[in-house]
């Protein structure tokens, strides 16, 4: 106990009190341990409680001021952590614990819950983010909902790689998620942008505008892809010492983008041309055809105003 302080200059000192060791070295001792009650009366310790021989742990942990005891471990090489807490849940379940005992979930439970349960918000304002960017800049809100179809396309391919390979959702494919969507994204921007420079200078149909930009953006795109591929292909196969923390990331990456490039060169394509018909049907009540190759710009607008 702490007593009372001193006074060292501007520091306080503790003075502390501690019980002599030599006098608590067995039962008869600790039974004659002298106690000060209320009006400075002296009785002893055997007076008011009982000692008994027993074992008790060598270290007292509490969460929230309750006694706990904290059963952890490691995952074996193979094993995921949804699979490992699912097994540890159903042991638990099984088990007749005494009055007054409850479970408590790990940190890695409550975790992965929360992480499940963001996952649609964090997703949907990423989305949100994005097409809100693409908007302002394309002064436009059909090319960036063409744009935002990759990244659907990315994510099939991602939960099929995780579908696959049997890797349950984690932080890690989290942000795995936010990579590959970044990447994917770019694509369909490059190819939406040279579509709509070369429309604007041959003063043509969409159609025609995008027949000619996806030829030239289909190297860049390759390139790319598979180069980023190449480099996530280690990481996937979780190759190298302490690769297995950051394999998911690896392979929702890996596979979202393999399948989603493939599918945003045939896809995004057709909804550049079909929405922007759709959006022209809705805002006219009919069809306004789109200039033919070589016709000016300005005709096009005549036809509209009429």
């Amino acid at each position: 106990t702490i007593p009372t302080q001193l006074q060292r200059g501007e520091r306080l000192i503790d003075v502390r009190v501690r019980l002599n060791k030599e006098s608590i070295r067995n039962t008869a001792q600790l039974e004659r341990l002298p106690l000060f009650v209320e009006g400075g009366r002296q009785i002893r310790l055997s007076d008011v409680a009982t000692i008994e021989q027993g074992q008790t742990p060598g270290e007292i942990q509490r969460i929230n001021q309750r006694d706990v005891f904290i059963a952890a471990g490691s995952l074996n090489e193979g094993a995921s952590l949804g699979e490992a807490l699912t097994e540890t849940e159903r042991i638990l379940a099984s088990l007749v614990l005494p009055e007054g005992v409850t479970v408590l979930p790990s940190t890695a439970a409550q975790s992965n819950r929360q992480l499940q349960g963001s996952l649609v918000l964090l997703g949907s304002l990423a989305v949100f983010l994005v097409f809100i960017v693409m908007a302002v800049q394309y002064d436009s809100l059909v090319d960036p909902l063409v744009v935002l179809f990759t990244v659907p396309l990315a994510l099939a391919g991602g939960v099929f790689g995780l579908f696959v390979t049997g890797t349950a959702l984690g932080a890690t494919v989290l942000i795995g998620v936010v990579l590959l969507v970044g990447i994917i994204v770019g694509n369909g921007i490059i190819l939406v942008e040279l579509a709509n420079q070369i429309r604007e200078r041959e003063h043509i149909g969409r159609r025609e505008a995008m027949l000619k930009a996806a030829p030239q953006r289909l190297r860049p795109i390759t390139m790319t892809t598979i180069i980023a591929v190449l480099g996530l292909l280690p990481l996937a196969l979780g190759l190298g010492e302490g690769t297995e923390l950051l394999q998911p990331l690896g392979i929702v990456v890996f596979a979202g983008l393999s399948v989603g490039t493939v599918l945003t060169l045939f896809i995004v394509p057709c909804f550049y041309i079909v929405l922007h018909d759709v959006f022209r049907w809705n805002l006219l009540g009919k069809k306004v055809g789109e200039p033919t190759s070589g016709a000016p710009a300005a005709e096009e607008k005549t036809r509209l105003a009429a």
